[in-house]
């Protein structure tokens, strides 16, 4: 039966040759070769089934990318949440029997004013709110001139709970759609309550990345106000613009200037939207169609059921189908507006605005792109139907940061890591063996037993190494050579007490493994710290760390003893130079 350090022997080859096999695809070129291999369309070649596909992803500050802040505009997701909120009490005091003549927001204090028709009906709208709503709306204030009103807020407790639901939901929506556009080792993190940061490695195509994260994805069908004609709007509106100085542009923050300055000029219930034009040459915003739409959205994007790229007559256009819900509003829509213009709204913008020609039952719709390259429509089909299936933002995203790193700066930062990292493991090997001598030797075999099985560990877990993550593996040396310090300096205290050989090598590994568990064991649990509360370069560190430490454990302690049993017992050598 083979001795301990014979089975040690057997576990150590073993562990060597599955780390030399797992790191063949990393240093093989395995993620450069299946990446070209998926854009060309073509087969991944016979020997990808030999091995593994698993390899070292390198972090954004090693492959380049892009680094992107965005803020979520909380106060706009608030109205859209007090919006829904009114038209629900509205459908409930007129199934409930409660006669109110108005139910509306003040979007300037996201607040709920209800209008009455007697001091009595309103004293039941109110009953109703406490019984029903009462962790949600709070009484604000009430008054009975000129009309019985009541004026309901959000409460403390239900506001916070907003705002921090909104920035959970933002921040899983932009993870689902970066997952669903296949960027590999997406690094996306909360900051603070109100924004999110995105690391995006190897990206190639940052713009298209950037506006398919941004765009909020909200879908609406509303009903043209064909009461101001189009002339007169584009009147009013140049006016407006003159009057208030307002760009032109067809922002978001533009056009609600606009809606603003036009108050009293056009209907209550309405407001104004643009269908933007694009040159066909510059591929820039040439100018917009005003429409005058009914405030109120007949068909939402929380209605769709499916959205889908089809082609008809070599030109792509995304196909929309409705739940139940929306197919019974939008074939009641259209059966009540029939001759009207409906107009479908993609984030504010109008994409389309046709005739309603005859009443629409089967809960079908379609988003055409225009006119232009067929490929750079197909992208933007394909863009807009993930967004559409994946769901709207429950906020808007504005990119407050943007960072490129190019990949010669991440070519630059891998050499001048590695060599540091070179350097300083060179130095730790010298130092070893001068001092140590052919224990120190022992020692510094075991530190590239490490280094190997962390390279495997990270390739094997698919870990992402950054550049402090370069550090972290430096550090993870130095405390691997610790341990070998602390046991070699108990060996040598045992051997001037006289011991032979055997024993103080066994004392040695004995009494310093206390003081081994605990200082690696309290490194280990800073590392843990730092990758939970930790973003980006920090969670890289730590990654490194927490891996290097639980293999410095097995190569410092196990290996090493390994190497002495095999000198003492098969070599049977009578001295050593520690």
């Amino acid at each position: 039966m083979p001795s301990s350090w014979k089975w040690k022997a057997i576990l150590l080859s073993f562990l060597t040759l599955f780390a030399v096999y797992t790191l063949i695809p990393t240093f093989a070129g395995f993620r450069e070769i299946s990446d070209k291999a998926t854009e060309e369309g073509k087969p991944l070649p016979w020997y990808f089934n030999i091995f593994p596909a698993k390899w070292i992803n390198l972090g954004l500050d090693l492959r380049g990318g892009i680094y992107l802040e965005f803020e979520v505009e909380l106060a706009k997701a608030i109205e859209n949440k007090v919006d829904m909120m009114t038209s629900d009490l509205a459908r409930t005091f007129k199934d409930e029997k409660i006669e109110v003549k108005e139910v509306k927001q003040d979007t300037s204090n996201h607040t709920i004013v209800i209008t009455a028709a007697s001091e009595a009906e309103l004293s039941r709208a109110l009953e109703y709110v406490g019984q029903h709503w009462t962790d949600t709306l709070v009484k604000k204030s009430a008054t009975s001139t000129p009309e019985p009103t009541l004026v309901l807020g959000l409460t403390d407790k239900y506001n916070e709970y907003i705002n921090s639901q909104i920035s959970r939901q933002a921040l899983e929506k932009v993870r689902n759609r970066i997952d669903r556009y296949g960027v590999a080792e997406p690094s996306i993190q909360r900051l603070g309550s109100n924004r999110i940061a995105v690391e995006l490695p190897g990206m190639k195509d940052p713009d298209r990345a950037i506006n398919i994260i941004k765009k909020a994805g909200q879908l609406e069908f509303k009903i043209v106000d064909e009461t101001i004609p189009t002339p007169k709007l584009q009147q009013m509106i140049a006016e407006a613009k003159k009057a208030n100085e307002i760009p032109d542009d067809y922002s978001i923050k533009t056009v609600a200037r606009i809606n603003e300055a036009l108050k009293g000029a056009v209907p209550a219930d309405d407001e104004v939207a643009f269908e933007t034009q694009i040159d066909p040459v510059t591929k820039k915003i040439s100018g917009g169609i005003p429409y005058l739409l009914r405030r109120k959205a007949e068909v939402t994007g929380e209605m769709l059921k499916n959205a889908q790229v089809n082609v008809n007559n070599n030109e792509p256009y995304v196909s929309l189908s409705f739940d139940s819900v929306g197919s019974a509003l939008f074939g009641e829509t259209t059966t009540k507006n029939v001759g009207k213009q409906m107009a479908i709204l993609l984030d504010g913008n109008v994409t389309k605005a046709p005739v309603i020609r005859e009443p629409i039952l089967g809960g079908q719709a379609q988003i055409t792109l225009g006119y232009g390259n067929y490929s750079d429509l197909m992208k933007e089909a394909e863009d807009l139907s993930l967004v559409l299936q994946e769901g709207a933002l429950p906020a808007q995203l504005t990119e407050a940061t943007k960072t490129i790193i190019g990949p010669s700066l991440g070519s630059d930062s891998i050499h001048k890591g590695v060599w540091a990292a070179i350097v300083g493991t060179l130095i730790v090997i010298a130092f070893m063996i001068v001092y140590y001598k052919f224990s120190g030797f022992i020692a510094d075999m075991a530190l590239i037993f490490n280094f190997l099985f962390l390279l495997a560990a990270l390739a094997l877990f698919q870990a992402t190494l950054t550049l402090p993550g370069i550090a972290g593996i430096a550090l993870t040396f130095g405390m691997a050579v610790d341990a070998n310090v602390l046991i070699f300096e108990r060996i040598k205290e045992e051997l001037s007490l006289g011991k032979t050989i055997k024993a103080a090598v066994d004392a040695g590994y004995s009494n310093a493994m206390r003081a081994i568990i605990d200082s690696n064991l309290t490194t280990l649990i800073a590392a843990v710290v730092l990758y939970q509360f930790g973003t980006g370069p920090i969670r890289g560190f730590a990654v490194t760390l927490m891996i290097g430490l639980v293999v410095s454990m097995y190569t410092a302690i196990v290996c090493t003893r390994m190497m002495f049993d095999w000198l003492l017992i098969k070599r049977k050598v009578i001295k050593i130079s520690v």
